[in-house]
């Protein structure tokens, strides 16, 4: 009875994106139950803001079955955006609020360009701004993210980005500066981690 659903590309790779997206996912919701995650909660709903108008404009533009793997990232960073408001980062800062009212702008933009690719410009800029708030505070403490899941988030984009149907510069741009994003943000973590610790390790000269 199997032989009737179509197969493709597209739908392995989604299929291979919302598995690893689910593996990131359960991986970040594990470290916040054990209290070793700090969410900022800025951070995570300009994401849920962003990834869902990347997610129309992908649509747009004919991005396929990648789509829904943009929607649920949408819809679980706008729940971890919610449970940021008791388990989060309490720290808000004047930056915060200029990320997160820059989000919020970023929807009028795309209403006024009525282009699609221009919009997906907007949202790189604004998704740098809603990255701000996690690398400001990681700084100090990059234990309170996990790289590993951040790894995870930037393969979940990889396999999105082999599910577009056709591999244009249009198509393929935003999955593409999440999954640098992703990686580079947990290449980040890591060596803050390593400075911090050969700070401790190295005794201080008189």
């Amino acid at each position: 009875m199997f032989t009737d659903i179509p197969f493709s590309r597209e739908i392995l790779f989604v299929s291979l994106a919302i598995l690893v997206l689910l593996i990131r996912y359960a991986t970040y919701f594990h470290s916040i139950y054990k209290k070793e995650t700090r969410p900022h909660v800025f951070s995570w709903l300009n994401w849920g803001i962003m990834v869902g108008i990347g997610a129309y404009a992908q649509f747009t533009l004919d991005g396929g079955a990648s789509v829904w793997a943009l929607v649920f990232v949408s819809v679980t960073c706008l729940l971890i955006a919610f449970l940021s408001l008791f388990v989060g980062e309490k720290n808000i800062t004047r930056s915060d609020w200029l990320a997160f009212v820059g989000a919020l702008a970023v929807i009028p933009v795309w209403m006024g360009t009525q282009n699609p690719f221009f919009a997906i410009i907007a949202l790189m800029a604004i998704d740098i701004l809603s990255y701000y708030p996690t690398i400001r505070k990681s700084w100090n403490d990059p234990w309170g993210e996990p790289p590993v899941s951040y790894f995870w988030a930037g393969l979940r984009y990889f396999f999105a980005l082999l599910a577009v149907p056709e591999f244009t510069v249009h198509t393929m741009a935003y999955p593409f500066f999440l999954m640098a994003g992703d990686w580079g943000f947990a290449a980040y973590v890591v060596w803050r981690r390593q400075v911090l610790r050969s700070r401790v390790a190295v005794p201080q000269q008189a």
